[in-house]
């Protein structure tokens, strides 16, 4: 059994962000560094944009 089948609710986008989001904050607020979540949310969005975006190249590049 792969991990992925085991795990399958991480093939999830949703279940994803959200566990990773609760998880930084929660990190955050122990070193008495809250940060919104609404901030959060926006970096979280920039860096899966920026993700995609490097996917795509890399893949047009394999194709030439």
């Amino acid at each position: 059994m792969t991990f992925r089948q085991r795990y399958a609710q991480l093939q999830d986008a949703s279940f994803v962000k959200r566990m990773m989001l609760r998880s930084v904050y929660g990190t955050m607020a122990l070193e008495n560094q809250t940060v919104p979540m609404e901030r959060l949310e926006a970096l979280y969005e920039k860096v899966e944009a920026e993700r995609t975006s490097n996917a795509t190249r890399q893949t047009g590049e394999a194709a030439r």
